[in-house]
């Protein structure tokens, strides 16, 4: 009797156990496939001048879509329900404007069921670039200076799209950021393109034609593409891409011929989201703490996650200008742009 009261509790046990990890799985497979749907509610956006800018270079866009029929998510065409964007211009704000107007419409238009989400966002940034560096339409201008703002104007981007409720994907090019947090934690989601990167430098010098020289040089405390810009990819900066002409022969005093390596081509993630997922941050490097790279002071991943933590119930919209409260106070000198969105 002993040993089948025994045998039946560890087969109550057993089946205990067994139940309650299936509820347990059911539940993970409930919330990972849970579809929210989002609005301008959910979103903070706030921007200021940096206090040695004589202008805000910075833009921002978002992105909303509503439904459009009962019972059919904003995503069902394998298009983004929501897409919040920060640009960090340079060298004059022209780019980063026309891509504030422009690079989610282009997304809008190559994200599609049949298309990878990444594969669609890259193309999207690649092509905006494509329109960043032509030169002005014209016979007579197409002799002058090339690129929208003129060839030294230029922008970096963090960009965060939701499809299907759940998938979100994301995309930069340069330095600004991309940051979830995740179960309290700062996971960043974006890659600094900088020279100040090795791997960078590597990639920008194997198209090098000059042995003798390389094409990313010291200076001023940090590594310059060019010797000028502190950017690995950027949209626009034509003086720095290739032209398409006289390709090999150096254009005018150039020494090189083929440009210096820069890029926009965007490093992509996509993240499952669930509900330990709590904030998405877009926000450009003045928020951050840059005092290598000339920015000044800022906040660290950590400190922000920190302070994301502690204003669960307050709005976006105050948070958001919290964070670039505190970063002017630790120290920041350049224009800051965030994006908040609460999931």
């Amino acid at each position: 009797k002993r040993k089948n009261f025994v045998n039946k509790m560890k087969a109550y046990t057993a089946n205990n156990m067994e139940s309650e990890q299936q509820q347990e799985q059911q539940q993970q497979a409930m919330m990972i496939g849970q579809k929210q749907s989002y609005d301008e509610s959910n979103l903070g956006s706030a921007t200021v001048r940096g206090t040695v800018r004589k202008q805000n270079e910075d833009r921002l866009a978002q992105t909303f879509v509503s439904k459009r029929k009962e019972n059919n998510t904003n995503a069902t065409d394998g298009k983004p329900s929501v897409i919040i964007s920060v640009f960090d211009g340079h060298g004059g704000f022209a780019v980063a404007d026309w891509l504030a107007n422009n690079l989610h419409q282009s997304i809008m238009k190559n994200m599609n069921k049949e298309k990878f989400p990444l594969e669609a966002l890259s193309e999207s940034c690649l092509e905006c670039d494509e329109v960043c560096i032509a030169p002005p339409e014209g016979f007579w201008n197409s002799f002058g200076e090339r690129g929208i703002g003129g060839a030294k104007c230029g922008s970096t981007l963090a960009l965060a799209a939701i499809v299907d409720g759940n998938k979100l994907c994301t995309a930069n090019v340069g330095d600004a950021r991309v940051m979830l947090i995740r179960d309290g934690k700062p996971l960043q989601l974006s890659v600094d393109h900088i020279p100040d990167d090795e791997n960078e430098r590597k990639r920008i010098d194997r198209g090098n034609p000059n042995l003798r020289k390389s094409m990313v040089e010291f200076k001023n405390g940090t590594w310059r593409v060019g010797g000028v810009l502190a950017l690995s990819r950027a949209f626009g900066d034509s003086f720095l891409k290739k032209s398409g002409k006289f390709e090999g022969i150096g254009e005018k005093n150039a020494d090189y011929g083929s440009g210096f390596g820069l890029n926009a081509e965007p490093d992509c993630s996509f993240e499952q989201l669930t509900d330990k997922d709590t904030w998405l941050l877009c926000a450009t490097d003045g928020l951050f703490e840059n005092e290598v790279r000339g920015g000044g002071g800022g906040l660290t991943n950590e400190k922000i996650a920190e302070m994301l933590n502690n204003s669960a119930n307050a709005k976006p919209q105050a948070i958001a200008k919290e964070l670039i409260s505190a970063a002017v106070k630790a120290g920041s000198t350049d224009d800051i742009t965030v994006q908040l969105l609460k999931l």
